[in-house]
């Protein structure tokens, strides 16, 4: 209850406050990311139907020698947006850009390499709890969470379940969109193109390098990739022949992606009606 009055008092006030701006502080932005927006600009619309928001997830880790470390939060800021625009009237909350990266008192795997950053599982779980309430006070209904990284996706289907019980009253649902990650899907795809599953590799491998070199080129360097060392993969912190990878294969993969995150929302909808 003292939630559903919290949610009612921020509704009020900002509906008083916008009633008394001068019109040219309410000229629009049409940008689908939340943090490109006024508050004004925001609320506009919401109040106008655009009441669904994608949050995505990323991480900020070691990707090999010739992979950035932002490649999650790039290439689900790029699906985000893509998703955003296929739905329709749904806008983009900030991406969540640390995530949990395993055990922190004993740490291992991306952990053992500089640069990776992590969350605690339950401050990961905390602070996506947080952030989705806050999404719920500005008057979103809809609430879609997609994760780049594969350690995010139980914490988030718990996060979802749990925030949509407690938002119930409201109106509001929180969905976490599984489909978006399926390694399975894209093992199947290189393998229909020709790229043998025994060669893929599973981290900073060729999917991984298709996706974020078509999303941002920039952040492949391709003589390191082209001259990794003889050293063993996982001592360079990748796997497979990222070699093999093209940005034509990345595009491909991401509309994969895209679709399945999309029709799984469409579906979610109309079961709700």
């Amino acid at each position: 209850m003292m939630l559903m009055n919290r949610m009612r008092s921020i509704t009020l006030a900002m509906c008083l406050g916008l009633c008394a701006l001068p019109l040219c502080a309410q000229e629009l932005s049409h940008s689908i990311w939340m943090e490109d927006l006024t508050w004004v600009e925001l609320k506009a619309q919401i109040d106008a139907g655009h009441t669904s928001v994608i949050l995505p997830t990323g991480g900020v880790e070691q990707n090999g020698s010739y992979i950035t470390l932002g490649k999650h939060n790039h290439v689900v800021a790029y699906a985000a947006k893509e998703i955003a625009a296929a739905l329709g009237r749904t806008l983009v909350a900030p991406v969540l850009k640390v995530v949990p990266q395993g055990p922190m008192d004993k740490p291992s795997g991306n952990l053992l390499f500089p640069g990776t950053m992590a969350l605690r599982d339950e401050t990961f779980d905390r602070v996506l709890q947080d952030m989705v309430l806050s999404l719920a006070y500005a008057g979103f209904k809809r609430v879609y969470l997609i994760g780049d990284h594969g350690q995010s996706q139980a914490i988030q289907d718990q996060v979802a379940q749990r925030m949509t019980r407690m938002l119930q009253a409201a109106g509001v649902r929180v969905l976490h969109v599984q489909s978006y990650y399926q390694p399975e899907l894209e093992e199947a795809y290189l393998t229909r193109q020709g790229v043998p599953q025994a060669v893929q590799g599973e981290h900073a491998g060729v999917s991984d390098t298709a996706q974020i070199w078509a999303v941002q080129p920039d952040s492949v360097r391709q003589a390191a990739l082209l001259a990794r060392s003889a050293q063993q993969p996982a001592a360079q912190g990748m796997s497979g022949r990222p070699e093999l990878a093209t940005p034509e294969l990345g595009r491909e993969l991401l509309k994969l992606r895209i679709k399945a995150a999309v029709d799984e929302i469409r579906r979610n909808e109309a079961s709700a009606k």
